[in-house]
């Protein structure tokens, strides 16, 4: 699988989001992010996990 360059941090503004297809990461000031790679739905990794 490729290695996508890790954009984090991030700015204040801006979250950092990955695609659980291909692994790419980019930061974001949206709240929701497609992958242009994979057309999935990017997941939030500035977001806490549940415990």
């Amino acid at each position: 699988m490729p290695r996508w360059s890790d954009p984090a941090p991030c700015d204040d503004d801006e979250r950092l989001f990955e695609c659980p297809d291909c692994g790419k990461r980019l930061c974001s000031e949206l709240s929701s992010v497609s992958c242009d790679r994979c057309g999935v739905e990017m997941q939030n990794l500035s977001v806490p996990r549940p415990q």
